[in-house]
């Protein structure tokens, strides 16, 4: 998983994440693209309208030629959490002007190693089929996952995927508040909700966990706590043998992958 802002995509930055991957055989390289200068509470500075206007065109034939480079699938999460609008500022016409006018221009340049997923925020504004460019445009639907309330404000999105026939993503995912220090507590309060929702929708095809320390980033998320999944040996325990199910497939060839789903 890494990030980039459109008007900032260039050639240093594919040859970084290509010199970061290039010791992980098959890797699947999952992206959130951003139109907007900041996440941190300055919603004024989304610019989408300057996306489909054209002032982005060059960005855009350089992020196709970056990820034809990168020679693995690429999911992108163009404007993630699109609706979440104290933070990121889009405004659902533009938003979905902008969203088309990026995929007619990597579908112009003939970039096939891309899936598009329309990530949604769960607290973020609740009628986000106002933000939606159609089915033709959107490979997957996403979600974030932070807490048993995002759950909750997940479910709807998750009925309405089902009806788009589209997969979901969990994109987005970290046992925030909560950590891994306590063992069982903590896998009881977070791990264990999160799997059995993901057993629940068997449209969720795919999850992100952010295994992180949440203290030692950012200011804005010091009191997260600490997420990293083999800090604590009961967690690290129990996460590998819930991997263990055969509903999850690990890492394998593209050709290995698809004789598995095809069958």
């Amino acid at each position: 998983m890494t990030y980039i802002q459109l008007k900032y995509v260039n050639k240093k930055w594919f040859e970084l994440i290509k010199n970061n991957i290039k010791d992980f055989p098959n890797v699947l390289l999952q992206i959130g693209l951003s139109m907007t200068d900041t996440c941190s509470g300055e919603p004024e500075k989304h610019y989408e309208n300057e996306v489909y206007s054209g002032k982005y065109d060059q960005n855009i034939v350089e992020f196709c030629e970056g990820v034809k480079n990168l020679g693995v699938p690429c999911f992108v999460r163009l404007g993630y959490e699109f609706n979440g609008l104290s933070w990121y500022g889009y405004k659902p016409k533009s938003f979905v002007k902008a969203w088309k006018h990026v995929l007619n221009k990597v579908r112009e340049n003939n970039v096939e190693n891309i899936a598009w997923i329309w990530h949604y925020a769960p607290e973020g504004v609740k009628d986000y089929m106002k933000y939606y460019p159609g089915d033709n445009y959107v490979d997957w639907w996403g979600v974030t996952f932070f807490s048993k309330k995002d759950l909750i404000n997940n479910n709807k999105f998750i009925k309405d995927a089902q009806i788009h026939k589209k997969p979901v993503m969990i994109c987005e995912s970290s046992a925030i508040k909560i950590g891994t220090s306590e063992g069982k507590k903590s896998w009881d309060s977070w791990f264990k909700i999160y799997f059995e929702w993901i057993h629940k929708n068997p449209i969720i095809k795919a999850f992100c966990y952010i295994n992180v320390d949440w203290s030692k980033t950012q200011e804005i998320w010091k009191d997260w706590e600490n997420c990293i999944i083999s800090n604590n040996s009961f967690i690290r325990k129990e996460y590998n043998k819930e991997l263990k199910n055969n509903q999850y497939i690990h890492n394998m060839s593209a050709k290995q992958f698809l004789k598995l789903v095809n069958n």
